[in-house]
């Protein structure tokens, strides 16, 4: 079975574990913190980020666009990017733009409010926060409102690597209590209840809150 190395919380890692549950592929993690000098992980991550991999047969690297894009060269089931040319140009512009802008924004407020008191005990940076809440994430979103559709998904009815590299973001939101406004983007506001209520997506969630509620001590 292939190992992640990684943490849940982690939106890199969670990416690539929503990716492993959409196309039902087995895999073990193994807690794995950034800069980690666990041997192993730094054969697949010479460069200590999470996530790493190895796969069945020994082979290992990092990335989570570069694990994800293993999955699906390995893994016909529940494709994750699309078979029209423009489509699939679409999922992989939203997948970079997800990984880069987008999780910028979301990252920040969720470092401030949940991941830096929780594992490195610093004090939430309350100018910074108001930053990130007036300036980055209002960016972000008025982007994202302009491209959302009636349709269920960014890309069609089908979910996508899209879908999966934005919900990720979401997801950070959630646990740092941010609470997307209905009136200023209704769309982005149906999308994050639709993306949040699937049953992977559910599961994450719970086994991330494990992860958060241990590391504080609760």
């Amino acid at each position: 079975m292939s190992i992640l190395y990684g943490v849940s919380p982690s939106p890199f890692v969670r990416k690539t574990m929503l990716a492993h549950a959409h196309k039902n592929i087995p895999f073990e993690i193994k807690i794995t913190l950034p800069s980690s000098d666990d041997e192993e992980f730094r054969q697949a991550s010479p460069m200590g980020k999470v996530p790493g991999y190895k796969t069945d047969d020994g082979v290992a690297f990092a990335d989570s666009s570069v694990i994800v894009a293993y999955l699906e060269r390995t893994s016909s089931n529940n494709a994750l990017y699309p078979e029209k040319a423009s489509d699939y140009a679409q999922a992989l512009w939203f997948e970079e733009w997800g990984d880069s802008e987008m999780m910028s924004a979301t990252g920040a407020l969720y470092f401030q409010k949940v991941i830096g008191p929780i594992f490195f005990k610093h004090e939430t940076d309350l100018k910074r926060v108001d930053e990130i809440l007036t300036d980055l994430i209002p960016k972000v979103f008025d982007l994202l409102e302009s491209r959302l559709t009636p349709q269920s998904w960014i890309i069609g009815d089908k979910l996508t690597i899209a879908d999966i590299t934005v919900g990720s973001c979401l997801i950070s939101l959630l646990h740092a209590n941010y609470q997307i406004e209905q009136s200023r983007w209704p769309k982005l506001y149906s999308y994050n209840d639709r993306f949040l209520a699937l049953p992977i997506v559910q599961a994450q969630i719970a086994n991330e809150q494990d992860v958060l509620n241990h590391a504080a001590g609760e």
